[in-house]
């Protein structure tokens, strides 16, 4: 039986596409720490782990659309919404496992043995903080943490869970006016923190939750209308060649903003005051490829696709940490008091680097099958017991 052109419930090619953007942001923090460049004579890519860390918008606003894609269907078709219990508990099943694990085991294994915390105060904030799930509200525990630095994006994405059913809510009644609502709400925050942008809590405002309420919108926008537009549609050769036009156009800007990006006096700067920009070029590439799906399902929906859009959550979780702590323990081993980086060591740093994908793929999925998914069907199968 033949896949339908459209899919509105799992969507094969958006696994591809978080994949994606999860390991050019993996690339970009490998590559922060190694100083490897993607240059072989004239052919040139540093720009893409150079721009690594603007896909985290990416990944925000494929949350707000898969989210909000079964009320959308609720919306065009009519079809029963999850309750505000029933989102929460699958929330809370597919993210708190993967994420206190890795607390605990930073906590215990490195950040205690090591003694890393300058005090008693700061570890009993960072630990709170991070329990809380509030660490991005506070430089200190934002970027002086000692408990995995990447750990912000999950704040982001709890704290916005917290307000999702309403929000979902508002928008099945009222769409346009919650997505002008979440977007001004967006805008105005970036627009704030740009100007007042500087000194050393520049990295708490890049970070901070309100302004990627324009990147959810986007999100929720494009599964709306996306649901609306292929229900009950047959594509066109014609509407197809449009759409991959679209996709192409998306991919040229993106570039375009890249190269803005890098030239950008203050690129966290950058980050807040395009955020929004940004997140439509995304939206383009997203819709231009959900609407033409049939053809890049061999690229963006195949089982390889799918397995690491799988293990995506704890590589994103493991990377960063992992190279950072390789690096400090001088694994694979270095002399001297200047990292080979450093020096262009380039047998080391094809070492460190191989050893840094390896070691996250390893801890990824480890964690994935032995954390996240058994805890994750222990607390489901409660779920549909209560139920």
């Amino acid at each position: 039986m033949s896949m339908p052109f459209y899919q509105t419930k799992h969507i094969d090619v958006l696994d591809g596409i978080r994949a994606i953007a999860i390991l050019i942001v993996v690339w970009f923090h490998f590559w922060q720490q190694s100083w490897l460049m993607p240059i072989v004579g004239d052919f040139n890519i540093d720009w893409i782990p150079r721009n690594g860390s603007l896909l985290v918008d990416m990944m925000i606003l494929l949350s707000g659309f898969c989210l909000f894609l079964p009320y959308a269907r609720g919306m065009v078709y009519g079809t029963p919404t999850p309750t505000t219990k029933t989102f929460y508990i699958k929330r809370g099943a597919r993210i708190l496992p993967s994420y206190y694990f890795s607390v605990l085991i930073v906590l215990f294994f490195f950040a205690l043995p090591l003694k890393e915390f300058a005090n008693k105060d700061f570890m009993w904030k960072d630990i709170l903080a991070h329990t809380f799930f509030v660490h991005n509200f506070s430089y200190d525990t934002l970027v002086g943490t000692k408990l995995n630095g990447v750990l912000w994006t999950v704040a982001v994405e709890v704290q916005f869970y917290l307000l999702f059913p309403l929000l979902a809510k508002w928008f099945q009644k009222r769409p346009i006016l919650t997505y002008s609502g979440m977007t001004l709400l967006g805008l105005i925050s970036s627009h704030i923190i740009s100007q007042n942008f500087g000194g050393l809590t520049q990295g708490l405002y890049v970070n901070h939750t309100l302004t990627f309420f324009s990147v959810f919108a986007n999100g929720m926008l494009g599964a709306w209308v996306y649901v609306s537009i292929t229900k009950e549609k047959k594509p066109l050769k014609s509407e197809q060649f449009f759409y991959v036009l679209m996709v192409l156009l998306g991919l040229v800007l993106f570039k375009i903003l890249c190269d803005h990006h890098m030239c950008f006096p203050n690129g966290q700067q950058w980050q807040v005051k395009y955020r929004f920009v940004l997140s439509l070029v995304y939206l383009l590439i997203l819709f231009g490829i959900l609407m033409t799906q049939q053809y890049f399902r061999f690229f963006l929906g195949n089982r390889f696709m799918k397995f690491l859009a799988g293990i995506s959550f704890n590589l994103y979780i493991w990377h960063q940490y992992i190279a950072v702590k390789l690096k400090e323990f001088r694994i694979p081993y270095w002399e001297g008091t200047t990292p080979p980086n450093q020096l262009g060591d380039k047998p080391w740093m094809w070492k460190y680097m191989l050893l840094c994908i390896v070691v996250s793929l390893v801890m990824a999925i480890l964690t994935t099958y032995l954390i996240e998914k058994p805890v994750s069907r222990w607390i489901l199968r409660r779920l549909n017991k209560q139920n």
